[in-house]
């Protein structure tokens, strides 16, 4: 019975990085708590500079308790075995090994893929069952890799896409799309189109990169997204259809865009200017007058 809920305990933490990591549009409930727990304890509990070490203590947290559940899963499961169903060196007396420290040792060691060989196991099925723990333990590293590389270049198009917003802002294109050459205009309202879509979908796909915040204000989208807005509505005011075309597929994008936000993370029920003020605001940017 012991061993059964090791491995269940086992199963759930390979099912959450399943989730996390492989699952389009997924995201695991055990890193989502470990997320918006870390998110709530820097914005209420620790010192405000921790704020953008959110993401980063997130996904280290979160492989954290990953492996510790592997570890302790795999504890239980050799638990019940420890005094018939296994070898000890010399060094050791069975009678003095045959406890939960050294079933806890023996799963850190193998899901490490040390392999010490001090304790091995002599029933066939602990046999087989122990080499897919240090399976398991390649399978950890080779989350916690792939996760870094997975959700930084994320938030670099992410941040890219802030810039433009911010250099728009600064250079004052909203006159330029309303009384400006039409290709140029429509050119303007695309790219940040695009740039806003690309940011919604690797939201989607990557659900904690909600929790990285940028330090400069011009690198963050929570700060600049609403000047997306203010050239949309620019363009709606544009003699050239060509510009309203493009300004009304902005307005969609944004609105998408706080429609996913409030949805996943805010939940205020509110209007899309309102949701990207409370966005800005979660980030730790306040609206300018």
């Amino acid at each position: 019975m012991i061993s059964a809920a090791g491995l269940l305990v086992v199963l759930v933490a390979l099912w959450d990085i399943f989730h996390t990591l492989w699952h389009p549009g997924g995201f695991g409930r055990i890193a989502r708590w470990v997320f918006q727990f870390v998110w709530w304890a820097t914005k209420h509990v620790l010192p405000s500079h921790t704020r953008q070490l959110a993401g980063p203590i997130g996904i280290l947290g979160t492989v954290a308790l990953w492996t510790g559940l592997v570890v302790i899963g795999w504890t239980l499961v050799y638990l019940p075995h420890m005094s018939d169903g296994f070898y000890f060196g010399s060094a050791l007396r069975p009678e003095q090994s045959s406890d939960a420290l050294t079933a806890l040792y023996l799963s850190l060691v193998t899901v490490a893929t040390l392999g010490f060989g001090d304790v091995t196991p002599a029933d066939a099925v602990l046999r087989l069952l122990a080499p897919f723990e240090a399976l398991l333990g390649f399978v950890l590293l080779t989350a916690a890799i792939s996760w870094i590389l997975q959700i930084y270049p994320a938030l670099g198009r992410r941040r890219s896409v802030a810039k433009r917003l911010s250099l728009l802002q600064s250079s004052h294109a909203t006159a330029v799309v309303a009384g400006g050459e039409p290709c140029v205009a429509s050119r303007m309202l695309d790219a940040v189109t695009d740039g806003t879509i690309q940011a919604e979908t690797d939201l989607l796909q990557y659900a904690e990169s909600y929790y990285f915040i940028e330090e400069e204000e011009e690198l963050s989208l929570a700060a600049t997204l609403p000047h997306a807005l203010e050239l949309a509505e620019a363009g709606r005011t544009s003699s050239s259809r060509e510009v309203q075309l493009a300004a009304d597929m902005l307005t969609a994008a944004v609105e998408s865009l706080a429609l996913l936000l409030d949805r996943a993370y805010l939940k205020t029920g509110s209007a899309t200017p309102e949701v990207l003020a409370s966005y800005g605001a979660d980030h730790g940017f306040e609206p300018h007058a």
